[in-house]
């Protein structure tokens, strides 16, 4: 057993003397903390200052650029400038305009279909496209509708020319009681005899050369449908714009415009603002660029 025969004094003194030095650890490390935030609010403040300083002239050069440009955006000479320079851009934009039109249709294009000719037209927001091509069979004739089908845009298509060359079994009548097989384009054949040779008389066919179609012609003519095949015609209509700018109207509504304008608009109020893009021919859409080659195709190099 043990005895405390130490007074009461001895064990506070000791607990005062540990708060009094915490305490002071907590008053240096406030001193510190405060000190630091001061020193770098400071810095933090000099620094805002010192940008806020640095943006003023450039804030103050772009403001003084911005009144200059509204300045000369109400003149009349800029309005013709911007015009012309919108007219310049639409025209060379539309120089691609029917070869993007014709690349886009190839993949959708079967092999089996020879096309000879490839044709486009406005009609405002569509555009007809005139396919004219070479078939063998009437499959052919079918899944050439399935293949142009999915092209993107397709509002309609049809299709027109195709003659078949295959042989069929037709009805039995009088002349043919048994029902020879032929082709559409020929008639009954006969089932007596002296009527069947000059039948057959009569549809003998050329066996040396023809240069049909253009076929081994030697020359550089489209080449047709040859005796077994059809010249097929397909008509599309697609959703594309292939309006043409019009230079002449844009800038006679250009002249007509500043010659009714004020000589002198006031500052910053423009008389007319920028006309945009060049006017297009309406009335059901507008012709190809009249001019020849890549650079504005006339509307007869549409065909390729």
């Amino acid at each position: 057993m043990k005895l405390n025969l130490l007074p009461t004094t001895v064990s506070k003194g000791r607990q005062a003397q540990s708060a009094v030095f915490f305490s002071a650890i907590i008053a240096v490390a406030g001193l510190v903390i405060g000190g630091y935030l001061n020193v770098s609010s400071s810095k933090a403040l000099d620094n805002a200052r010192t940008d806020q300083q640095a943006s003023i002239d450039p804030a103050a050069a772009a403001y003084s650029k911005s009144v200059e440009a509204d300045t000369l955006m109400a003149s009349q000479n800029s309005v013709a400038l911007i015009r012309d320079a919108s007219l310049a851009k639409a025209m060379d934009d539309h120089n691609e305009v029917y070869p993007k039109l014709y690349d886009s249709l190839y993949p959708y294009i079967p092999s089996f279909y020879r096309v000879n000719s490839m044709s486009a037209n406005s009609a405002g927001d569509n555009a007809n496209v005139t396919l004219v091509g070479t078939l063998d069979t009437f499959q052919q004739y079918s899944d050439l509708m399935l293949a142009l089908s999915r092209y993107p845009g397709l509002v309609s298509i049809s299709r027109s020319g195709f003659q078949s060359q295959d042989e069929y079994v037709p009805n039995i009548d009088q002349v043919d009681t048994q029902g020879k097989p032929r082709k559409d384009s020929d008639g009954p054949i006969p089932d007596d005899k002296l009527e069947r040779l000059a039948y057959f008389q009569q549809s003998v066919q050329q066996t040396g050369f023809s240069g049909v179609s253009n076929f081994g012609t030697g020359t550089d003519s489209t080449k047709g449908a040859m005796p077994t095949a059809s010249l097929v015609t397909v008509q599309m209509t697609i959703k594309a714009n292939l309006q043409t700018p019009d230079p002449r109207a844009t800038l006679t509504a250009g002249a007509s415009a500043g010659a009714a304008a004020p000589t002198a608009p006031p500052t910053g109020v423009p008389s007319s603002g920028p006309p945009g893009a060049a006017a297009a021919r309406g009335g059901g859409g507008a012709a190809p660029p009249t001019a020849g080659g890549k650079k504005g195709k006339g509307k007869g190099d549409d065909e390729e």
